[in-house]
């Protein structure tokens, strides 16, 4: 998604905001001919909003308008988005910044310039926004690729301070994949090459050493690749291999320089005392068909693996996940899961190593047309581990969370009307084993409980709906013992041949604490009026009233009241 925006303020606190949201895909030049040269379509709303607060401090101003639209300009296909929004609420000055991109594509030729977010693997390019050019090339079973420009712009240097190291620098690089397959099969090599640019600051300012915001370098070889055979099974892997130089300007000496790797690698790149030398790697096997599924998937990526044209990547794990599923009975039995299990610590780096045990299900069961149930399960085990003599048994963790879920349905639908019962009934864990903590007062487990029912019905003819529901929640566990019941009714009804539309919405939450009784009530209605075609009437009430408990009188009853008239285009 690409953006452009810039801020104005003037003197009556009145904010004009002009944003292009430029979400340009590419767009297919050998199907020029058949579009239209321009078109436009949006929207165009103005919104007034009264507001009253009874028991504290206003939470917004007492009136407000609002004047937003959304028009879309295209131009042989291409479409440019943009919004548009005045306001005469008081908001902060936001620097402007402008990005914008576009990809045309003509048959297997795919052009990029601008700003763009490609994705060659996830750990060379991966989606990373860059400003610059490249191309995308896909004649046959061919895939090749290639992209050139600014990962990133320099800060400006602070003019309070004097401060001669910048917080960034202009970062550039450029990414090239090669590769070749279908969807289904295909094998698929790709390069990261981006270094920091550090031009017209001596070396002396960037104090060489130990400089944290030193200009860093990055070159990433990866590969990804899948294999489909015999119909139902396939085969995925990807890896990368990341050198990191934290600082080019370091004068600090080389450690191992007969090291053969080290040899190898100072060919292609520059090496010094802060480089450091990362890998991804994952890999899974799996069968599929029409009813079953099995896939066996191990990760591995070392602490603190990096990459410039990637913003983060999961580091410093590996795992193991087996995910089976399928279908039965006749295609009313469902279910997917999966049992995994991954640690830290790869290079013994930590105090401790944290082994979590990974557990999800759901399971789906349809009775009948009308009556069917669905049920979950997860379980996530925590073990940390101590790798020193000296270590707190107080810091260690070992926890278990459970969440068990069940949710039955009855629904019932002809040409006249809708019926819709759901139950659903939802029970958590948090068990800690520390035995550190096995005699304290106060339980370091929590227990959540939340029943759930909800019933709905809808005359079709009529254009009416009605909705009632009723819920409760209890926490115990970690001092903590409280209480939430709620109450919902609420419809909406058709009018005028569907011209006027009218809805509402009413909810009490009881609230049981220590320290005493709580209660919310919120209360809408809102109606819809279609004047001509495109041109609407929206009106909005909002009442709510927060009567909180108290202890000592901290919290205040408060009521608050908003309503809300807007007059809405659509061209």
């Amino acid at each position: 998604m690409m953006k452009s925006s810039f801020v104005i303020r003037n003197c009556g606190c009145l904010l004009i905001a002009l944003s292009i949201t430029n979400t340009i895909y590419a767009q297919d030049l050998s199907n020029l001919k058949n579009q239209k040269p321009f078109s436009y379509s949006g929207a165009l709303e103005v919104r007034t909003i009264g507001y009253q607060m009874n028991g504290a401090a206003n939470r917004r101003n007492p009136f407000s308008l609002i004047i937003s639209g959304s028009p879309t300009l295209s131009f042989y296909g291409w479409d440019v988005p943009f919004s548009v929004v005045y306001t005469d609420r008081k908001t902060n000055f936001q620097q402007p910044f402008n990005q914008f991109g576009l990809s045309p594509t003509y048959k297997w030729i795919t052009l990029h310039g601008g700003y763009r977010n490609l994705n060659f693997s996830p750990y060379t390019l991966g989606g990373h926004t860059m400003l610059g050019a490249g191309a995308e090339l896909n004649p046959g079973k061919f895939r090749l690729g290639f992209m050139y420009g600014r990962l990133n712009k320099a800060t400006v240097i602070d003019s309070v301070t004097q401060s001669l190291a910048p917080q960034a620098f202009t970062r550039k690089g450029y990414a090239v994949k090669v590769g070749y397959g279908t969807k289904k099969s295909f094998i698929d090599f790709s390069y990261l090459n981006a270094k920091d640019d550090s031009v017209g600051f001596q070396k002396s300012q960037l104090n060489r050493q130990f400089n944290p915001i030193a200009p860093s370098a990055n070159s990433v070889v990866g590969y990804k690749g899948q294999l489909s055979f015999l119909k139902y099974f396939s085969v995925e892997s990807e890896g990368a291999v990341s050198l990191y130089t934290r600082n080019l300007h370091t004068t600090l000496p080389i450690d191992s320089l007969e090291d053969p790797i080290l040899k190898t690698i100072r060919k292609f790149a520059r090496v010094n005392a802060t480089s450091e030398l990362y890998t991804a790697f994952s890999a899974g096997v799996g069968y599929r068909d029409k009813k079953y599924g099995l896939k066996l998937n191990y990760r591995r990526i070392d602490p603190e693996f990096k990459s410039m044209g990637a913003y983060f990547i999961t580091s410093d794990i590996e795992a193991w996940t087996i995910t089976p599923s399928f279908i039965a009975w006749k295609n009313k039995i469902s279910f997917n899961g999966s049992i995994g299990i991954q640690k830290d610590n790869l290079q013994n780096q930590k105090n401790a190593t944290n082994k979590r045990f990974i557990g999800a299900g759901n399971a789906s069961l349809q009775f009948t047309d009308k009556l069917g149930v669905d049920a979950s399960y997860s379980n996530y085990s925590n073990n940390q581990t101590p790798n020193t003599v000296r270590f707190a048994d107080s810091l260690r963790i070992v926890q278990t969370t459970e969440m068990y879920s069940l949710m039955p349905r009855y629904i019932v639908s002809n040409e006249n009307y809708t019926h819709m019962v759901t139950v659903a009934a939802t029970l958590s864990n948090l068990n800690d084993f520390n035995q550190f903590f096995a005699d304290s007062a106060v339980s370091r487990n929590m227990d959540t409980k939340q029943l759930m029912a909800n019933y709905s019905i809808g005359f079709i003819k009529q254009g009416i709906n009605l909705n009632t529901s009723v819920n409760t929640t209890k926490l115990s566990g970690m001092g903590i013992n409280q209480t939430y019941t709620g109450f919902s009714l609420g419809g909406d009804v058709s009018l005028l041949k569907s011209l006027l539309r009218l809805s509402t919405n009413h909810s009490l939450t009881l609230g049981k604490q220590d320290i005493g009784k709580s209660i919310i009530y919120n209360s809408s209605l809102n109606t819809k009026y279609r004047l001509t075609k495109g041109h609407n009437i929206d009106f909005g009430l909002y009442f709510l009233r927060n009567s909180p408990a108290t202890s000592g009188g901290v919290q205040q009853k408060y009521s608050e009241l908003r309503g809300e008239l807007a007059y809405q285009i659509k061209f």
